[in-house]
């Protein structure tokens, strides 16, 4: 396990502990599953450390002769770790950081916080730590130091607190025999404290009162101070009417703001903007200046500048903010944010980003139905194309105007995206736009109108695809066009659609009788079968013989369920 472990420290060290290299990944992995064997015959491993090696029960159990930087023991043992102790789950959620630390103890400078240092700071859960303080000059090192014990100074003896303690209390004992009953009453020396004053005063406490000062404890913890601080700076500035002092907690609001973004405390920053607005409305005399630079503390953090830098800030880490506090603050944003998330969404490179993106541009796309319509319009392409899905995701009725201008922009990708935008709008104005892109330049965009309108079946567009279908361009399109145009005809006209349909599927006969592409016959088969009356029966009827295959295929089905 200590090999594996040194080999996946100098791996953190060569790729600077990037969990995306596989190299140091796969040695991450290795070093986790060393300590497996190790729990199944104990719940403690407790390591000695000396200069060149560790000890376990006193046997040598690592060895590295040379006390080099690279040496585990020696880095250690130089700033005074005598004694590490590992219990289960050390692998899981204390090893990263273990890791973490060594490295910067090996490229530390003089002045900069030694390994003692850095150890706290990180409150490990499964690692403790024994260590000397080297600082004291002459004190001896007691090897067989216990927890408990009083610290070594020069010049004293280590002795128990246990047998001070003992030893005070028969003092005291002795003092109150030799004295009789009326050293009870003798006044206590200045400065003496009688360990008589300190017995059980614990236990003077009920079951209810312990519950309570436990509940008031967790809840003192679970306290988060920077609120109580942002709560402190907002009742100064409610109560305290002077300019300067306003504009002072002003100020400070904007440094701390700037400092928790860093920090991605975005609840936090969500938190101070509703109660910004709450504040403003109650406080008194509050100087126009300094209440335009507090109420806009939202928009300047919506500012497209801002806003890129902390998405840019977002996208290049490797540990992301929870969901929720990003869509928290969001919601607090001006309605202007909207474009730089959407703008985001198609750059960037975080793929663990971008669903927080997605879910915060729902709910700020669902709050600001306005701003996604005007965005419809932008210039930016991939911001257009956004707004025009959440449009048609939202039903927003308000963007069939600016849906139906889109169907004249040239971008393809923008118009099949409108399409299906007025789609899932469904209002009689959405098919009306829709109506347009039956004669579209592009074949995609043709046929997804086609078929929205046939799904709808919006009777007011026979017009157009009954020029569509009598068109020379339907003669030159593909198969799956004409079959979209001509079962989209088969649903509009009716029996009054019969005439032009049967000109196509039974031609005239003679000699020099022109006959039509079969596959424009089978076309028209199928919307024949759509219409379903008699009379398209009639006209299927008379070309059920029909030798090309094709054509009596599409006829055979047309007869047997209404075209499908």
């Amino acid at each position: 396990m200590l090999r594996q472990l040194d080999k996946t420290m100098r791996a953190y060290q060569l790729y600077e502990g990037k969990t995306t290299n596989p190299t140091y990944a796969k040695a991450l992995d290795a070093a986790r599953a060393a300590f497996v064997p190790l729990w199944a015959r104990t719940d403690r491993l407790t390591l000695q450390v000396e200069d060149s090696q560790f000890l376990w029960c006193g046997v040598p159990v690592h060895v590295q002769e040379e006390k080099a930087s690279d040496s585990l023991p020696w880095t250690l043992y130089k700033d005074g770790i005598r004694e590490i102790t590992c219990t289960p789950g050390f692998e899981a959620s204390d090893l990263d950081r273990f890791l973490a630390v060594i490295p910067k103890v090996r490229k530390s400078q003089a002045g900069v916080d030694d390994l003692i240092t850095l150890l706290w700071e990180q409150d490990f859960e499964h690692l403790t730590y024994q260590n000397v303080e080297l600082a004291l000059d002459g004190v001896p090192i007691d090897a067989a130091a216990e927890p408990g014990r009083w610290p070594v100074t020069a010049g004293e003896v280590v002795e128990n607190p246990a047998d001070a303690i003992a030893e005070a209390r028969s003092e005291a004992d002795a003092e109150g025999r030799a004295g009789g009953s009326g050293a009870e009453d003798a006044p206590k020396p200045k400065g003496i404290v009688s360990m008589d004053d300190f017995d059980s005063a614990m236990y003077f406490l009920d079951e209810g009162e312990v519950s309570y000062l436990r509940t008031e404890l967790e809840n003192e913890y679970a306290t988060d101070l920077r609120r109580t601080v942002f709560d402190a700076l907002l009742d100064i500035f409610e109560l305290q009417t002077d300019r300067l002092v306003r504009s002072e907690v002003v100020d400070h609001i904007d440094a701390l703001t700037l400092h928790l973004l860093a920090g991605r405390q975005f609840a936090n920053v969500a938190y101070l903007l509703r109660e910004v607005g709450s504040v403003l409305e109650r406080a008194r005399e509050v100087h126009p200046e300094t209440r335009d630079r507090l109420k806009n503390l939202a928009d300047r953090l919506s500012d497209p500048a801002a806003l890129s830098q902390l998405l840019q800030a977002m996208d290049e880490s490797d540990s992301l903010p929870p969901s929720v506090d990003l869509q928290e603050l969001f919601v607090q944003l001006r309605p202007t944010a909207l474009g730089t998330v959407f703008a985001w969404l198609s750059q960037t490179q975080n793929i663990r980003l971008r669903p927080l993106l997605e879910a915060a541009a729902d709910r700020l796309a669902a709050s600001h139905t306005g701003e996604v319509v005007r965005l419809i319009a932008d210039g930016d392409g991939n911001v257009a194309m956004e707004a025009v899905r959440r449009a048609g995701a939202l039903r927003t009725a308000a963007a069939v105007g600016a849906l139906g201008k889109v169907l004249n922009e040239p971008f393809r990708d923008l118009r099949v995206a409108a399409v299906t935008a007025l789609v899932d709008i469904g209002t009689a104005g959405a098919m009306q736009a829709l109506e347009r892109a039956i004669e579209d330049s592009d074949r995609d965009v043709r046929i997804a109108a086609a078929k929205a309108l046939a799904a709808r079946v919006h009777r007011p567009a026979l017009p157009r695809v009954t020029a569509a279908i009598k068109s020379k361009e339907i003669r030159e399109a593909d198969r799956t066009e004409r079959l979209a145009m001509f079962e989209l005809y088969g649903l509009l006209c009716g029996d009054a659609g019969i005439p032009v349909l049967d000109e196509l599927l039974n031609a005239k006969g003679g000699m020099f009788a022109r006959k039509e592409d079969p596959e424009l016959r089978a076309c028209a088969a199928v919307a024949l079968g759509k219409i379903g009356s008699a009379r398209a029966k009639e006209s299927l009827n008379r070309s059920a013989s029909e030798k090309d295959v094709v054509v009596r295929s599409a006829v055979a089905r047309a007869l047997r369920g209404r075209g499908e």
